[in-house]
């Protein structure tokens, strides 16, 4: 990921040229798709890091808000992972393919993390959920792009891409939920499909769905 990720914090004091935090995060990160939620605990985060108590209380006030800054590195990865995926010269829908399967490929291989970070956080009642909402957004403007180059679908409500987004969203939220594999063949098919039709028609969506990747 270039550069460092905003994270969410207890003030400028709490930033520390030593990667400290950094190490917190990743250890934060590993406890909670371990153990879950309810497992998860300070001891287990600072063992993970390899630090003292004192230095998890420099930087959070509570294991919750250390939550937060592991999400907040997580949607970072995921939009990462997204924009470096488009952002090459393929025509734009098959750009979107590619950041699709970007986004699918991490949560395959974080799954576990990711369902801490929805399912679970969300029923523990903690705030994560503005900061996805945020993120949502953020993909959206990654799709908006297609109306640059899909003229035609000028006339669509500006709401469109987010909706589409938030759709794809609360899909994969449900496998979560359900503890399924995130990625399969058929649900990215699916999705490339609903995310492509309001600018292609659904026969010009489901043949790029389904066309075989480039070798």
């Amino acid at each position: 990921m270039a550069g460092r990720p905003p994270q969410p914090d207890r003030g400028a004091g709490s930033r520390r040229p030593d990667g400290q935090r950094e190490r917190l995060v990743a250890a934060i990160s590993k406890a909670a798709a371990e153990h879950g939620y309810e497992g998860l605990t300070v001891d287990r985060v600072i063992r993970n890091a390899g630090v003292e108590r004192a230095v998890f209380d420099a930087h959070f006030e509570s294991r919750e808000q250390g939550l937060l800054a592991a999400q907040e590195a997580f949607l970072e990865r995921l939009v990462w992972e997204a924009t470096g995926a488009c952002d090459r010269r393929a025509p734009w829908p098959l750009r979107v393919r590619a950041g699709l399967q970007a986004v699918l490929a991490s949560l395959v291989e974080s799954a576990a993390l990711a369902r801490v970070l929805t399912v679970e956080a969300d029923a523990a009642g903690l705030p994560l959920a503005e900061r996805r909402l945020a993120a949502l957004d953020e993909f959206a403007r990654l799709m908006r792009r297609g109306r640059e180059e899909v003229p035609a679908t000028a006339h669509l409500p500006e709401v469109t891409e987010r909706v589409l987004v938030g759709g794809v969203a609360s899909l994969l939220r449900q496998r979560l939920l359900r503890e399924e594999s995130t990625a399969t063949a058929t649900l990215e098919a699916e999705l490339v499909e609903l995310l492509l039709i309001p600018y292609l028609g659904r026969q010009e969506a489901r043949r790029i769905a389904q066309e075989p990747p480039a070798a």
